[in-house]
């Protein structure tokens, strides 16, 4: 009898990431045993339901992210919060099976139901998105209010998003970096009070 195929987790993560650039939220764990060639068990072997994986898959993503997110460096605070805006099309242009497997849930909706084994993981994930916010406000204003807080946030994290959002998955236009730097950093010299 033949030795059945091992499948190592980042495997099985990598053909749920493709399963969901192709199917999105309707991928299915069909889907990752057609892309592998392997049982269903060998995925309920690591993994304890389809949300467990596609789960697991997500915060791959966000962390590799994060990983990007802290190499990013500039002397002047707004250039800063420019060049951390730039980093969400630069990253989504060069991993659009990552950037894709971000928009398959939203850290708030996980929190509220965690798929099983996943709460530890979940907890604390997006720390470094607050962390590199509330460094940037104090660099731009020398103090984190809630309003520099919010401007800030814009200007690096919402405006980018949001211009990019349709596109994610897809390729991404080396033009929408200028988009991308002229809102950025028209956000980012506002004053943190009215």
């Amino acid at each position: 009898m033949p030795t059945p195929t091992s499948y190592t987790r980042e495997q099985i993560l990598d053909a749920a990431m493709h399963a969901v650039h192709e199917h999105w939220r309707s991928a299915t764990v069909a889907h990752v045993t057609a892309r592998l060639g392997a049982p269903s068990g060998s995925i309920y072997h690591r993994f304890r339901s389809r949300e467990a994986l596609f789960a697991s898959a997500w915060i791959r993503s966000i962390r590799r992210f994060h990983r990007e997110l802290e190499r990013v460096s500039a002397g002047d605070p707004v250039e800063a919060i420019v060049e951390t805006a730039l980093l969400i099309p630069r990253f989504c242009r060069e991993n659009p099976l990552d950037a894709r497997m971000m928009t398959a849930y939203r850290y708030n909706d996980l929190m509220q139901d965690p798929p099983p084994g996943l709460l530890v993981d979940l907890e604390n994930l997006n720390a470094p998105v607050g962390e590199t916010l509330n460094r940037l406000t104090l660099a731009r204003y020398g103090r984190a209010t809630p309003r520099g807080l919010s401007i800030v946030a814009l200007a690096c994290r919402e405006a980018p998003i949001g211009l990019i959002r349709p596109m994610i998955g897809e390729a991404i236009p080396l033009w929408i970096d200028d988009a991308v730097r002229a809102a950025s950093t028209g956000i980012a010299r506002l004053p943190d009070e009215p």
